[in-house]
Order: C-alpha cells, then structure tokens, then sequence
C-alpha cells in the first residue's frame, strides 16, 4: 500500500511525464530555501542564484553536444517548439515563404502550423510511411529556396519512431532552409550532439527525463541566433525569453540532464529487456495483438499496441492501479482516434483498439509483470463483454 492508504499504482505513462528523481528533488530544495535568491540581483543570494543556473545550463549543454551560450532556458518543449518556429516569421511575412510540418508530430508544433496559416503563410505537411518514418523523397520534392523552417519530433510521443534528423537537417541546408528538432522524448533517451546531427535548433523538456514541470530549454544554433525573433518580451534575462529565471526548476533540469547523460547507456539496455518482457506476456494472454509502426525503428520505451476487441479508451479507464494512456497526453479529451496512427495508415477502429506502453529503466520487473497481468486480465474481461453482448443481438 501507498502512503494515506492508497493503493500502489503502476506506472506505464512515463512518455507523459516521469518521477522526479531524489537526486534531483534533492539539489533542487535549496534553492527554494536557504538559496532562494533572483538570479538576476546584484545581491549575494542573487549571485548564488545566478551560479547555480549558470552550472545547471553546463549541463544542459553537456547532455545535447552543445555550448552553454548556446541554451535558452524555457518552461518546458512547447514553449521552445513556439519559440524556435514562430520565431523564423515576422508577423508582416506574406507568401512566398513557407514552413514544412510533420503530421504526426506533437501538437504543440502542428498548432504553430495552424498559427501560421492564420498569418498568411504557406504550411506544407511531409509525407509519412506506414512504418511511422517520414518519407525523405517527399521531403526533397516539398522544400524549396523559399523554405524557410520545416520541424520534425525526434522521436514520436505515441509510437516511439526515431526520425533520421540528420539526413532531414541535411535537405534542409540544401535549400537555405532551416531545421527545428523537438526532442522532448528524445533527450535522456536517445545520445544528441546537436553539432554532429547539424540541428538548427532543439527543445527539450524537464519532466520527460525525471526532472520537475514547468522547465525546459532551446538550443539555437549560435550561426542563426539573429534570425530569431523573440515571442514575448521583459525584463531581458534572455534575449529570446524573458522572464524570471526560476532557480529551483533550472537546477532539477541541471541535474535531471546530468544523470540523464550518465544513465544514457544502461538505461537503454535494461529499458529493452522491460519490453521483451511485456511484449511476452501480452502476446501469450491476448493473442492477436499487435505493434503499431515498425518495432525495429524506434526506442524501446515506447510499445504501442492494437488490443482487438477492445476500445482503449474503456481499458484505460477501468484499470484503478495500473497507470497507461491510448496516446499523446495533450489528445485525452479527444474522442476521435489518435491522429498519429490514422495518418501511418492504421484504420480507425485499430487505433480506437490501441494503447500505449511507456516504460523506465528504473521500472522493477515484478511491478512490470503484475502491471502487464492487470492490464491484459481486464482487456480480456473487456473483450468477453463485447463478444457477448454481439451475442445477444
């Protein structure tokens, strides 16, 4: 049992968010106590403040391949998704100009596209396969000199496809284009050198490495700072986001990067055998069921499954202690079948049958196995229920 009485809850949604981790909670307290001083007073709490958030953006940089100077520091990836693509346009650019937008991508890049459009600017969607990986012959034909951004997630929220970034970023400096990554899902996950890939720019978000909510950074590439433009504006404690930095939030992303980067490794190696795991178990109790996207092209962490028979959205309800989703957090008010796997090519009942596994390397695997049993006994019991009542029609 959990504290207060309540009943332990198993956690498979670690692409919504993650557990802060203690090592981060812990260096994160000072700063809301003893050290709780504005980074930006002259004072010796200031100055402290001001250190701190310095020796966290190392470490930010650290884990993305990246100089510190390089870092804005944001609320967390939707706000550097704005900032980085809204950032490309002034607000009396007209066509020619264009953008190019992945559809499966999260919705805090693809809502940018509709701000766009509303402005006058063109929008281009690339074309995607049924493996989830964007086709990059399409790409080639849809960019052209007046391109001037096009933006793909890294790794996909709901299917976990890693997208080749490197081959995108290089169509795109072909073209004089400029290429924006979200790597929410990939940061902690995937290994990022943002000067290897030739990223122009990059978001990234605390609370998907273990980190707390309500921080994150953008990386920009030091050539195309001054194309940027900023989004909002204040006190100027960074040229392209003002705003009070807060200390406390900057140093658990610090330390969530840190331990990220030295976890990198081991972590995908245990993360692996996690879903081995649970691939073996959910395919020996549900027989039929199967993996949306390719399971080869993607990060271990996230399992995406077609459950036939079930409506994802009723499992996910009726199960008390074990924690999962049907998709993107951002999309759990919609009733409409997951738009990313509708544009891969899944039908709409597949994807009304289809949830999503999010798992930890840190995950136990005795809490693993009987989250699984829960999971797979309460589909089954689903299942029974809408084979009779068939029955009875």
């Amino acid at each position: 049992m959990a504290t207060g009485g309540t009943m332990k809850v198993i956690y498979l949604d670690n692409c919504a968010t993650t557990r802060v981790d203690d090592e981060v909670l812990d260096a994160m307290l000072p700063y809301l106590k003893e050290d709780f001083g504005n980074p930006s007073s002259p004072h010796v709490l200031g100055k402290r403040a001001r250190r701190a958030v310095g020796q966290a953006t190392e470490s930010v940089a650290e884990l993305l391949g990246a100089d510190a100077e390089s870092i804005v520091l944001t609320s967390g990836a939707t706000e550097s998704n704005n900032i980085a693509l809204l950032g490309m346009f002034a607000h009396d650019d007209r066509a020619p100009v264009n953008a190019l937008f992945c559809p499966t991508d999260h919705k805090s890049s693809l809502s940018v596209g509709r701000a766009l459009r509303h402005r006058g600017i063109e929008t281009r969607t690339m074309g995607v396969r049924p493996d989830g990986l964007v086709d990059l012959g399409h790409v080639a034909d849809r960019l052209d000199f007046h391109s001037r951004v096009a933006t793909i997630a890294w790794v996909n929220s709901e299917i976990g496809t890693i997208q080749p970034v490197s081959e995108l970023a290089t169509l795109c400096h072909d073209v004089g284009c400029l290429l924006h990554v979200d790597a929410a899902q990939a940061a902690g996950r995937l290994r990022i050198d943002v000067t290897e890939a030739a990223m122009d720019t990059l978001a990234i978000s605390g609370h998907k490495l273990h980190g707390p909510k309500g921080v994150g950074a953008l990386y920009v590439r030091p050539e195309i700072r001054r194309r940027l433009r900023p989004t909002t504006f204040g006190g100027g404690q960074f040229e392209l986001r003002s705003g009070t930095i807060p200390t406390h939030l900057v140093v658990g992303l610090g330390k969530a990067c840190e331990l990220a980067r030295r976890r990198l490794d081991s972590g995908w190696k245990r993360v692996t055998q996690l879903r081995a795991t649970a691939l073996d178990l959910i395919a020996t109790r549900l027989p039929g069921v199967r993996v949306n996207g390719d399971p080869h092209a993607g990060v271990p962490h996230i399992l995406n499954l077609v459950l036939p028979g079930v409506r994802g959205e009723s499992l996910v309800a009726s199960l008390h202690s074990v924690a999962l989703s049907t998709g993107s957090a951002c999309n759990s008010a919609s009733q409409e079948p997951s738009y990313v796997l509708t544009a891969i090519g899944v039908s709409a009942e597949d994807a009304n049958s289809s949830i999503r596994i999010c798992l930890d390397p840190a995950m136990g695997f005795e809490d693993l196995v009987r989250g699984i049993e829960m999971v797979c006994e309460r589909a089954q019991g689903l299942a029974d229920v809408v084979v009779a009542m068939q029955g009875t029609r």
